[in-house]
């Protein structure tokens, strides 16, 4: 009796943090529906540009390598219903070689496809278990004009054409074996086309060849390196790199391509670099680590070594609430938060400076906020801008960039 007794209370206690996990990570379609003719909900203006200047001095002088980042809220996507061109509870997003963007809609069960400039152009997959349907689908990932889908729900990778939204096939089916899947939740491919795949409640990853043919997996369920606790989504960098968000370990691992641990990156909590189930993970363009701390209701930048950048929960008239997947390109970061129902949209940018550089780049008009990121040994002082109607926040200053204008702002540390 005690040991059934035992047994029974791991087994309820894993359930009960699986299904924690699963209130997060845990959406409905026709294949191929085109709705040419449908408008995007609140969708972001297109961008316009504007020039921004930020200098470094400090006093004493002296402090290398200060980062400064810019965030600007620029819109979002959608709405909470099932009606064409709105989410509920959006997982992720993609874009395409053409620039149209995926959305993955999770309780519709169907991923939406649309135009650079928001507008709707297909809705993909359908509530169900037959072959061509999806049932609350989390990830996915583009190679080509291949779609693949994390079908979490029907513990399965489903693929689609881009083109026009038609069924190829789908991949696995629930068990622990090779090949076979339990509520996968992550999916990316690397530059060769083979596809990794974060096994969520196997605890493991696995990888396949451009033909799904199955080649290696890594992980087991514990919280040792190259350990997981529901590894939730992945994305590679440009070096092959596997970069892994280890969500109820509250953490983000690192490996080769072929398992080999790297390092890990942060540790449970809310200071900068630490996570409280972090979901979403995009190595963005501009080789910076973009993460959806989920229940932290943030997203963090930071250098792919783990070093912290900036972070946002607000910005101008939006705030975040358990976001989920993203997507970095370049000046552009897309953010799917689930408790808004909707895709948000800001322009931000990174700047490294050492003592008296100063560096002018381009960015979307928009008021931004501009911060600078905490360095042992020194502390925020203050900034001066010329134009753009400057305003102080915590660690920084909010400006006005309008279409053409040109602002320079000069930021000054203590030690």
């Amino acid at each position: 009796m005690t040991g059934r007794h035992t047994r029974a209370r791991t087994y309820f206690r894993r359930r009960a943090a699986a299904l924690l996990l699963l209130a997060v990570l845990l959406v409905l379609l026709v294949p191929g529906v085109l709705a040419q003719d449908a408008a995007p909900e609140s969708a972001p203006a297109a961008p316009t540009a504007a020039t921004l200047t930020l200098g470094k001095t400090t006093t004493p002088a002296g402090g290398l390598d200060f980062r400064l980042t810019a965030l600007s809220y620029q819109g979002f996507w959608g709405r909470g219903t099932a009606n064409s061109g709105t989410y509920r509870q959006p997982r992720d997003i993609a874009v395409d070689a053409t620039g149209n963007f995926y959305v993955t809609d999770h309780r519709n069960s169907r991923v939406t496809k649309l135009s650079p400039a928001g507008k709707l152009l297909l809705q993909i997959g359908g509530p169900g278990r037959q072959p061509s349907n999806l049932l609350r689908p989390n990830a996915i990932a583009i190679s080509g004009t291949t779609l693949a889908v994390a079908d979490t729900e029907n513990n399965r990778i489903a693929f689609y054409n881009t083109t026009n939204g038609s069924f190829i096939r789908w991949l696995g089916a629930q068990g622990t074996g090779n090949g076979q899947f339990d509520r996968p939740n992550g999916v990316a491919y690397d530059a060769a086309g083979n596809l990794y795949v974060a096994d969520t409640w196997n605890h493991r990853i696995q990888v396949f060849n451009a033909s799904l043919t199955y080649l290696r997996q890594w992980g087991t369920l514990g919280s040792g390196a190259g350990q997981f606790r529901f590894p939730a989504h992945l994305d590679l960098d440009a070096t092959g790199n596997v970069y892994v968000s280890d969500s109820n370990n509250h953490r983000l691992q690192v490996f080769t391509g072929n398992g080999v641990f790297v390092r890990q990156i942060g540790s449970v909590g809310n200071a900068p670099g630490q996570f409280y189930l972090p979901v979403g993970i995009d190595v963005g363009l501009d080789s910076y680590l973009y993460v959806s701390d989920t229940y932290n209701n943030r997203v963090q930048k930071l250098t792919t070594d783990g070093t912290f950048v900036a972070q946002w929960n607000q910005a101008g008239a939006s705030t975040i609430s358990r976001p989920n997947g993203l997507l970095a390109l370049g000046a552009l970061v897309y953010v799917s938060d689930i408790d808004a129902n909707r895709v948000q949209r800001y322009s931000q940018g990174t700047v490294t400076l050492d003592h008296g550089e100063q560096r002018a780049f381009p960015l979307p008009a928009g008021t931004y906020d501009i911060t600078e990121a905490a360095k042992s040994g020194w502390t925020f002082g203050s900034a001066t801008c010329t134009g753009g109607n400057p305003s102080p926040i915590t660690n920084g200053v909010r400006v006005t960039l309008a279409d053409g204008a040109s602002v320079s702002c000069g930021f000054v540390n203590t030690q």
